[in-house]
């Protein structure tokens, strides 16, 4: 793989670092463009996705030196040196985006469910390109394998899934298939509400069935892999679908009966002692 780009003595530049970059940048592009076609302001577009993205590394970061504690040993210099320590965690990167900038529309009254169609794809061209760039950094291995598509990396024993791809593949055909539905999905007869009204939302559902499928079919191909998350990601999606399409789940009731069984019902009664008619 190709994990350093560029060395000039003590300084480096690395591949995941690169790709996450022009992620960013190109999210933010959607993220800008997208955004001002709905009507929201440029500028402050612009600060929400900045500031999600810093506290987005930053909570990534300080979640994986949590959860890898003996590694950094307590040394501040290892947690803050993430070029030479590098180590970020998925989950705190996406949380620490997604509830900051829920926090910031929720503070300029956007609507919020507007506001995450533009998301899901912004979120999208950043996780498909951190994907590239760990494949070409070797990080995220996947498990051991002896099927064809194994990939030796520097470094690492056996051959591997290539999950990196797989998931850079995945979040792919999601982003081009939210592409299809976002010109479709209002005109969905099952997603449109009694009074033929398709509200928005339908993208952020199908993104996180979307990205919680793919994330638990990866999970049996790499190490260390929680299902709890991923999960999470698939139900939340299933709820904001049956809730912005007012379908409703009816558990434990009886089926309503007819106006003829209730004229049946009232016609009868109940027989007494002695009474044979």
């Amino acid at each position: 793989m190709w994990p350093t780009l560029i060395s000039i003595g003590p300084l480096a530049l690395h591949s995941f670092g690169v790709m996450l970059f022009l992620g960013v940048f190109l999210g933010g592009f959607i993220w800008w463009q997208k955004g001002r076609e709905e009507g929201f302001e440029e500028e402050m577009l612009m600060d929400h996705w900045l500031i999600a993205g810093v506290v987005g590394v930053i909570i990534a970061r300080a979640w994986y030196v949590l959860v890898h504690w003996p590694e950094f040993g307590g040394s501040w210099y290892k947690m803050i040196f993430l070029s030479k320590f590098p180590g970020l965690a998925y989950e705190g990167a996406w949380l620490g985006a997604v509830i900051v900038l829920i926090g910031l529309g929720l503070k300029k009254e956007w609507d919020l469910w507007r506001m995450g169609e533009v998301g899901v794809m912004s979120l999208l061209v950043v996780e498909m390109l951190a994907w590239l760039g760990s494949f070409l950094a070797g990080n995220n291995l996947g498990k051991v394998t002896s099927w064809w598509w194994g990939i030796g990396f520097p470094g690492a024993e056996g051959r591997r899934h290539p999950v990196q791809l797989l998931g850079f593949l995945g979040l792919w055909l999601l982003f081009r298939l939210l592409k299809k539905w976002e010109k479709e999905y209002r005109g969905f007869k099952w997603y449109q509400q009694s009074k033929d009204e398709a509200k928005p939302g339908f993208l952020i559902g199908a993104y996180l069935i979307g990205l919680g499928i793919l994330r638990l079919g990866l999970a049996s191909l790499v190490e260390g892999w929680g299902w709890g998350f991923n999960l999470g990601l698939l139900v939340a999606g299933g709820l904001i679908l049956m809730e912005r399409s007012g379908i409703k789940l009816e558990v434990g009731r009886k089926p309503a009966k007819s106006a003829e069984q209730k004229k049946i019902k009232v016609g009868r009664r109940k027989k007494q002692g002695f009474d044979f008619k």
